[in-house]
């Protein structure tokens, strides 16, 4: 555990990050190039050809195999992941999650193993190729049963939900993490003991608001764990605010 990273590594970071990004871009170009499908769309095929039908370990590894060797995945990856086991496992089966943004469906398939008959999953993504892939991925692990995968506007989507979540994972566009968790609080859609992490708050990302704004909340504990950005050796962070019994 530790504190945020200071502000004047922002931009240390983002330099270290320079050869990464350009590696990955020209993996992806030449990917295209070679005919292949949109990055979505490959990972899902790769993980049909790799994984075993109904076993979630082996298509979270068909995913993160194909995130090290062919092309980049945005999942919360191998380092981040145990982190959301770990959480899922503390709540039990009958855990309710709400996660904001689905990319492939990586994280829905590594919370939603851990969840029983009465646990329950729901992935927003604005995107419907993502919902599409995600749903796919997770019918391919045997957790689909568990999951429920809407496309549209996380505003939208959050509006008609019906709570309480007991976590809430926050994995979409960076600069919407503070709208959207106070629309979910607001409309008491997170449980009395309900926990909300959220990915990707690190250096490289820049100063994001929503870190700020929960820290200071007396209804919150939070604690920023550092690590890496997925799949590399790039500096990144979580950060876990759990809030605090009777503040609800």
């Amino acid at each position: 555990m530790s504190a945020p990273a200071p502000r004047g590594s922002v931009l240390a970071t983002r330099l270290r990050a320079v050869p990464w990004a350009l590696r990955t871009v020209a993996r992806e170009v030449a990917s295209r190039l070679h005919g292949e499908p949109p990055v979505r769309e490959a990972a899902l095929r790769w993980a049909r050809d790799r994984a075993n039908p109904g076993d979630p370990a082996s298509v979270l590894a068909a995913l993160d195999r194909f995130a090290v060797e062919r092309r980049f995945l945005m999942n919360v990856g191998d380092e981040k992941g145990p982190l959301l086991d770990r959480i899922v496992r503390e709540i039990g089966p009958a855990a309710r999650i709400l996660e904001l943004g689905t990319f492939v469906g990586y994280s829905a398939v590594l919370m939603s193993r851990h969840l029983g008959a009465a646990g329950r999953l729901v992935s927003i993504d604005v995107d419907p190729e993502s919902s599409r892939v995600g749903r796919q991925v997770a019918d391919l692990a045997g957790t689909a049963d568990r999951c429920e995968f809407l496309h549209g506007k996380s505003t939208e989507v959050i509006a008609r939900l019906e709570g309480p979540f007991d976590l809430v994972f926050l994995d979409h566009w960076k600069g919407l993490y503070l709208r959207d968790a106070r629309a979910i609080l607001e409309r008491g859609l997170l449980a009395q003991r309900g926990t909300i992490v959220a990915d990707n708050v690190g250096p490289l990302f820049g100063d994001n608001a929503y870190v700020g704004w929960m820290r200071a909340r007396e209804d919150f504990d939070s604690e920023y764990v550092s690590g890496h950005l997925e799949y590399g050796t790039i500096e990144d962070g979580v950060l876990v605010s759990r809030r605090r019994p009777g503040r609800a």
